[in-house]
């Protein structure tokens, strides 16, 4: 509670620290000083907001080709600032309209963002968060989203055309990993589109895919085309529609999609240079040459060997068919694995090498990524989630081009 409030002081502080200075400014007596020069004010919230990019980028918030985006706009605006905002001198009765605005506002800034939070916010639970934490289970995300997802369904029993609300209640169903759900509902809002709508279809079919196992053949692809007879450059689909002819080995198909999404891409990102990765691996798959553009890419040799132990204090904690995986999932990004072994415990120790073709999606492989992390874990379950009472190891960052000889001792008890 204390962190919520001083949080909510600390932005109304420097949200008068924007609006006072200004006024402020009106109150000084000095007439050689009453010309309030806008310039240096833009000029110092300018560098103020370069710094905090240059942070961001420092600490990888963001890339930096974000940072020179986001930096060009600031510069645009900076001047277009300076060629329209004149410095004006101020007169006695400004001076006495400046003095009484800073303390209007000073008093009531506080006063209004306090009262309209409480009534248009979230009232006493508002302004006293920890009694309004959402429940979130480690099954699911049962709580909030599903009272909201409820609350949505209900809504849709009276309002059977509201197209927009069947949208928003199956990306609710996706989000709650609910695919079976999510494509149903997909299809009911595509409908009522006439199936006009490219981004949807492309959602439709990404649904469908995934509540039949990822599988991309028949109706997903499907919808995926006629996305991109309505929008051909929408990313979404060029993806699934690579995905689709890579599970089928239709690898022609794959590498239309793959160079028509590489030229949407810009150059230099790292979509760009994965996508160049993946063009050439096509083009090896079909016996062509690699493009001359993309010669300097290296088609991947991406590769991590070495060889699982199990720590002798543990013996006695597992049992000889209890399921070991090995994998290597991106060290910064999404927790999928990007490789996978999967064997048991009396294949210990266990020499393994984790390498492209175990990718169980194109876009998610190893070559893909400049730093993954390698890791063993000794479930009893059986099931690929870690559960309390498995046994595993994690390794630091490592790249990806290949490691060899890699040590493996399992000797942690997840907890």
């Amino acid at each position: 509670m204390m962190v919520f409030w001083l949080v909510a002081v600390l932005l109304i502080v420097v949200t008068l620290l924007f609006l006072l200075p200004p006024l402020i400014q009106k109150l000084r007596g000095d007439s050689d000083k009453d010309v309030f020069d806008r310039d240096e004010l833009n000029a110092a919230i300018f560098k103020d907001q370069v710094t905090e990019l240059e942070r961001d980028v420092s600490v990888g918030i963001v890339s930096q080709e974000q940072f020179e985006t986001a930096k060009h706009d600031l510069e645009r605006g900076f001047l277009q600032d300076v060629n329209t905002e004149t410095s004006a001198p101020v007169s006695q009765t400004d001076r006495v309209v400046g003095r009484s605005a800073a303390v209007v506002v000073a008093v009531l800034v506080p006063v209004l963002a306090v009262s309209i939070y409480n009534m248009l916010g979230s009232g006493k639970a508002g302004l006293h968060p920890e009694d309004a934490r959402p429940q979130v289970q480690a099954e699911g995300h049962e709580g909030t989203l599903e009272e909201q997802v409820r609350k949505l369904q209900d809504h849709l029993q009276q309002n059977p055309d509201d197209a927009e609300g069947w949208g928003m209640l199956a990306r609710s169903y996706y989000f709650l990993k609910q695919y079976g759900a999510a494509a149903e509902t997909f299809a009911r809002v595509s409908a009522l589109q006439k199936d006009s709508n490219a981004e949807l279809l492309a959602d439709y079919a990404d649904a469908l895919a995934m509540a039949n196992g990822r599988n991309m053949a028949g109706r997903p692809y499907e919808l995926v085309k006629k996305a991109l007879e309505i929008e051909p450059r929408l990313q979404k689909a060029l993806w699934l529609a690579g995905t689709a002819t890579y599970q089928s080995e239709n690898f022609e198909d794959t590498l239309g999609y793959w160079k028509r999404l590489l030229e949407i891409f810009p150059k230099g990102s790292e979509n760009y240079l994965q996508m160049q990765k993946n063009i050439a691996e096509i083009q090896q798959k079909l016996g062509l040459p690699v493009d001359t553009e993309i010669q300097t890419v290296a088609v991947s040799g991406a590769s991590i060997s070495g060889v699982v132990r199990l720590d002798e204090s543990l013996m006695l904690d597992a049992a000889i068919d209890d399921t070991l995986f090995v994998y290597a999932r991106a060290a910064n990004g999404p927790r999928m694995p990007l490789a996978i072994v999967r064997k048991t415990v009396k294949d210990l120790p266990l020499e393994f090498t984790l390498d492209d073709s175990m990718a169980m999606d194109p876009a998610m492989k190893l070559s893909n990524f400049q730093q993954v992390v390698v890791g063993a874990r000794i479930s009893k379950s059986g099931n690929a989630i870690p559960q309390p009472g498995d046994l595993q190891v994690v390794s630091q960052p490592m790249g990806v081009d290949g490691v060899q000889g890699l040590e493996l001792m399992i000797n942690e008890v997840v907890q």
